[in-house]
């Protein structure tokens, strides 16, 4: 019997934006110590599934894909900085990513095809995750007035996968699935 395993849906950027990414993570470890994520490849968390029995979510995987297909890539753009407050308890620092001004829907079609729910989402690539209150007044203002900038095309939608209950598993591609009108794979 196969065990369970998590799926988390990724957009990754091009080289350029997850070594600039990496940069600030590295800056921002020096001026706070570590934290949590601080060595994780920069990344587009889509949607993260726990406890799935392989054969389901392989099924429904082959029924998004087809689904992805008829959406067109999207042209992504960063800019600068923003955070997520987690009560009285950490804050989370992140890059603002948002789609080309000509198709500010497209991070609800995907959502839509895909087949998910998430009512407040918003898109970023994490730099400093949950840090706490004296961390991020600390970083914070080397944030607040940077202006980095960049844009990218997203074409594929990757899948990680782990086994659940195995304790330090580590994330692996699984599977890319392609936006736009492109052949799938033999």
């Amino acid at each position: 019997m196969e065990s369970y395993k998590d799926y988390l849906m990724i957009i990754s950027p091009p080289a350029e934006v997850i070594k600039q990414i990496s940069k600030y993570k590295r800056a921002s470890a020096n001026k706070i110590g570590q934290f949590k994520g601080m060595h994780s490849t920069a990344h587009i968390s889509i949607t993260h599934q726990q406890r799935c029995k392989p054969f389901m979510a392989e099924a429904f995987m082959l029924q998004m894909e087809k689904r992805l297909m008829s959406m067109q890539p999207v042209e992504l753009h960063i800019n600068g900085f923003d955070f997520f407050k987690h009560g009285n308890v950490g804050f989370t620092i992140y890059a603002t990513v948002t789609p080309s001004p000509s198709n500010p829907a497209w991070f609800k079609l995907l959502r839509k095809q895909m087949g998910i729910k998430l009512p407040n989402f918003v898109p970023h690539i994490t730099v400093a995750k949950n840090i706490p209150p004296s961390a991020f007044k600390k970083l914070w203002p080397y944030f607040e007035n940077d202006k980095y900038n960049a844009v990218f095309k997203a074409n594929t939608l990757t899948i990680l996968h782990r086994e659940t209950f195995v304790e330090g598993a580590e994330w692996r591609p699984f599977k890319e699935l392609y936006f736009g009108n492109r052949l799938m794979p033999f």
